[in-house]
Parts: structure tokens; C-alpha cells; sequence
């Protein structure tokens, strides 16, 4: 495993232990999937399933981005949430927030990257989309020292 794979494993770690916290603090019953591939969600959440994606925006499209073979877990769960992680070298109006997503009503496109990756697109400003609640500026400053985008 390389550094930006191990960066990536602990930026959606922190994620998934921030989005855990915050719904604790609702008073929520939150179980995290012992099994860190589970296939069918990260956590249950009050007997919903919940998927957790921690993404460093794609800042010139206005949007976040999933992988291809991620898009029908995306789609299967309850609840689907997104933490927006900083990026290293910009400032963006929606880094650090949690934006809880329909998973039956986001609408997608796609885009190729440099490398040729086809890429899915979430655009954050859309119906499905719902921005929660912004993180701390601390929880901010931990998920800059893991991002691996270079932007």
C-alpha cells in the first residue's frame, strides 16, 4: 500500500468517526460495521443502513466525486452522507461540511480524469443534497494532514 492509499484509508476513518459522533450526539443508536469492505453500508444508524464518504470537493466542478464500482452502494443504503475533507492549497465554501445526500434521487455525471479514471460527480448544489452541519475547524485542520489531492 502506498501513502496515498494509507492517507485515503485514515481520511475516511476520521470521516466516518466525525459523521459517528455527530449523530451520537442526536442521541442517535449508532452501530459502525466491524468489517471496514462491508459491501452494504459503514454504519447502522437506528436500524437504518448509512454509507460515509469523506471526498476532498473536485472545487472547479462544484461537486464531489465517487468511484464508478462505489455508485450502487451509494444507492442502496438509507442514508447516505458525504464529509467534504479541505483541500491542501484552496479554501472552499463547503469544506468541512456534512451534506446528507437522497440516495434514491442524486442525480450524476461523469467526468474522465487526467490519469483516464472515469469519475462520478455528485453536484452539491442540488435538491438531493442537503448541507447538515460544518465541523470544527480542529476536526477541519486533522483532515487537511490526511488529503492526498494535490489541489
Amino acid at each position: 500500500m502506498n501513502n496515498r492509499d494509507t492517507k485515503t484509508g485514515a481520511l475516511g476513518q476520521i470521516g466516518e468517526k466525525i459523521i459517528s459522533n455527530y449523530l451520537n450526539k442526536q442521541g442517535r443508536n449508532v452501530q459502525i460495521s466491524i468489517d471496514p469492505f462491508d459491501s452494504k453500508k459503514d454504519m447502522i444508524v437506528d436500524g437504518k443502513r448509512i454509507e460515509v464518504k469523506t471526498q476532498t470537493a473536485f472545487i472547479i466542478e462544484n461537486a464531489v466525486t465517487i468511484q464508478k464500482n462505489q455508485l450502487k452502494k451509494c444507492r442502496d443504503v438509507d442514508i447516505f452522507y458525504v464529509l467534504v475533507a479541505p483541500a491542501p492549497k484552496h479554501r472552499y465554501k463547503w469544506e468541512g461540511w456534512i451534506l446528507q445526500i437522497d440516495p434514491k434521487s442524486f442525480k450524476t455525471r461523469k467526468r474522465l480524469t487526467r490519469d483516464g479514471r472515469e469519475m462520478i460527480l455528485i453536484d452539491i448544489e442540488q435538491n438531493a443534497v442537503t448541507p447538515i452541519e460544518k465541523i470544527s475547524k480542529q476536526e477541519i485542520d486533522v483532515m487537511r494532514k490526511y488529503t492526498s489531492s494535490e489541489y
